[in-house]
């Protein structure tokens, strides 16, 4: 805690005396011989082997680094591997525009060890380094107070060879917010220093962007930064901010405005075109304003490696081109042997796109890829597809198959010079099973009794995935169930029988996932958004009541669904449930009023005893089964 307190001081004992125009013991000129400031070049006659250009020897040139996120997924030893290479670079100081640590946490112990570890990264700087609050450092009150505790102020300024400083903090009181009183300071700050050459503002999140999305939909900027702009506007200014975790440099009143990449924060880290890199920010102080370049960790890029232009044409590059791969559905529900893969390349970007792309991650023993190199060309606009033959000489698992994908590499050839685009994307390859969704003979009255059981129905395997308190589950018999999938032209009905030694209402319950966006969309983005539907039934009490429940999307985007059926009965081994969708539901999502596929996944809540935390069964699903929809079963309708 001592260390925090000197650091906290220092910080703030620097920018006090900065403002009253002291100058601090550690950066006078060190006692010696005084060497003359110009540059003594001996006499010689005829030609001379220098050039005639002037010394960048101006007194009032500086500079300085600016690190950005470091956390939001941190990725372990890239902050510290920025320190080794600014320590090299001998910046004569540093600044952050936040996201230092984890946070998101209330655990004062958890919150300590994290600053703690930091700490311990700024101890191996060898310069001065000024803090920025970010999201994940000031997330709750007691984030907030142990900001305060350490480290003084949420917000500052200072001054350095007649430029202003002035670190902000973009999470006051709440996220993406700066209050009344920030402002105050603000307006005060800039008041006292209206002489400044020029001013340089850090701030965690890029309010600009956050207040203009909220206008362009007919709202009030709900973040303050209107205010602070209009302060800022008859300056000269520059402003670096972080939190999305890519790289654009935008220009708003004629000046500069810096989104920062990562600095180890959570990153694909898909290259320049995409703004995704580890980098710190160079900035040289110069009498007409500063020039900035980015250091990547592997090399030195120029600031408008990706302007508002750029990014926006990438942007539609990497929308109007897409690639398709269909998914092989084998009706062998055992292994595969031999499928045939389907790949379409459709462009509407209007600049001719040219395609190679390869089969990766299939068992290599006895597998034969035809033809093995894809390559496909389509014009402006157009598109073209090609068949992959897969065969292997023995059949396998397809459990094994689950780490196929497919590696496209995009090239666009424009015709007006400028320069081409290039992109990589990585598509996983389904290799499964074909699940059927048929008709019903008859529609079907939801009141769970399910007599006879469908011939078609799938059952969770002796191992199956588990979740909660995996310590408690003793096998099949304790928890277990089989699903089946049929549907009668309006509605979709799903059934199921489950396996429960121990029944608790109100706790025990079977939820399925379903997935109803359409199959590319599915496979390009696994993560479970707005096309989800969540539906669950809980186990029946004495009297055969069952609560059911039904949405779709999910946190604030989640909405209730209108119209499903649920029921459930008790039988001998457990219950049987049965539940009905309107079709409605699924064809909404799939761009008429037929559907054709959807994913879907099982998830049974074992409670066993109310007091303990409960287990949970997963079919066809993985430990993630609530918010990605890998290894869900492919379902297809039949009439």
């Amino acid at each position: 805690m001592k260390k925090f307190a000197c650091l906290s001081l220092c910080l703030f004992a620097s920018s006090a005396a900065a403002h009253e125009g002291h100058e601090h013991a550690d950066e006078a000129a060190a006692p010696g011989a005084q060497f003359p400031a110009a540059i003594a070049l001996p006499a010689i006659d005829g030609p001379k082997p220098w050039s005639d250009k002037p010394l960048l020897n101006d007194p009032d040139r500086f500079q300085i680094a600016i690190v950005t996120d470091r956390t939001g997924g941190h990725r372990p030893g890239i902050w510290m591997d920025a320190v080794r290479k600014l320590n090299l670079l001998r910046p004569e100081f540093v600044v952050s525009v936040g996201d230092l640590i984890e946070g998101y946490t209330e655990d004062l112990s958890q919150i300590e060890r994290e600053w703690g570890e930091f700490l311990g990264f700024i101890d191996q700087m060898q310069m001065r380094f000024f803090f920025v609050a970010g999201n994940h450092d000031v997330t709750n009150p007691v984030l907030h107070k142990k900001w305060r505790e350490q480290f003084g102020r949420e917000w500052y300024s200072f001054d350095y060879r007649g430029v202003h400083f002035l670190c902000l903090c973009s999470e006051d009181p709440v996220q993406q917010h700066i209050s009344d009183e920030q402002i105050e300071f603000v307006r005060d700050d800039l008041e006292k220093h209206a002489d400044a050459r020029w001013t340089l503002v850090f701030l965690h999140k890029p309010l600009w962007t956050y207040a203009e999305r909220a206008e362009a939909n007919g709202d009030s900027d709900p973040t303050n930064w209107r205010r602070v702009e209009k302060l800022l506007v008859d300056r000269p200014h520059t402003i670096f901010a972080g939190h999305v975790h890519h790289y654009v440099q935008y220009q708003r009143n004629g000046r500069d405005y810096y989104s920062l990449g990562t600095t180890g924060g959570g990153s694909q880290l898909r290259g320049n075109e995409y703004g995704e890199f580890d980098h710190v920010t160079w900035l040289t102080m110069e009498a007409d304003g500063p020039q900035v370049v980015n250091l990547r960790l592997d090399g030195i890029l120029p600031a408008g490696i990706v302007t508002e232009s750029s990014a926006a044409r990438f942007s539609d590059f990497l929308r109007k081109v897409r690639v398709e791969v269909a998914p092989i559905l084998v009706d062998d529900h055992n292994a595969f042997s031999e499928g045939g893969l389907s790949v379409r390349l459709s462009n509407e970007f209007g600049e001719l796109v040219e395609m190679s792309g390869r089969v990766d991650g299939l068992p290599l023993r006895g597998l034969t890829v035809e033809p093995d190199g894809l390559k496909l060309s389509v014009g402006p606009v157009g598109e073209a597809e090609q068949h992959v033959r897969i065969r292997f000489e023995e059949p396998i698992q397809f459990e094994t198959l689950r780490r196929a994908t497919f590696t496209a590499t995009l090239r666009t050839k424009p015709e007006d010079g400028s320069a081409p685009l290039s992109a990589e994307r990585v598509i996983p390859v389904v290799i499964d099973r074909r699940h059927v969704c048929p008709l019903l003979a008859e529609s079907a009255e939801i009141d769970g009794v399910i007599e006879p059981w469908p011939e078609l129905s799938y059952a969770t395997p002796d191992d199956p995935v588990l979740m909660g308190a995996v310590q408690d589950w003793t096998g099949p018999a304790d928890a277990s169930f089989k699903v089946a999938a049929g549907h009668d032209g309006a509605s979709l009905v799903l059934m199921a029988r489950v396996t429960d030694e121990q029944i608790v209402p109100g706790k025990d319950r079977l939820q399925w996932i379903l997935d109803a966006r359409p199959a590319a969309q599915r496979r390009d983005e696994p993560t479970l958004q707005w096309g989800a539907l969540r539906v669950a039934v809980g186990a029946p009490d004495e009297s055969g009541d069952a609560k059911v429940t039904a949405f779709r999307g999910r946190g604030r985007r989640r909405e209730a669904i209108e119209g499903v059926e649920g029921a459930a009965r008790r039988t001998e081994t457990g219950y049987d449930v049965e539940l009905s969708i309107p079709a409605k539901e699924l064809a909404r999502f799939q761009g008429g009023q037929r559907w054709e596929t959807f994913q879907l996944a099982a998830v049974q809540t074992d409670a066993d005893d109310s007091t303990r935390e409960p287990t949970e069964v997963v079919w066809r699903g993985t430990s993630d089964v609530r918010f990605r929809n890998s290894n869900f079963a492919q379902f297809v309708r039949e009439d």
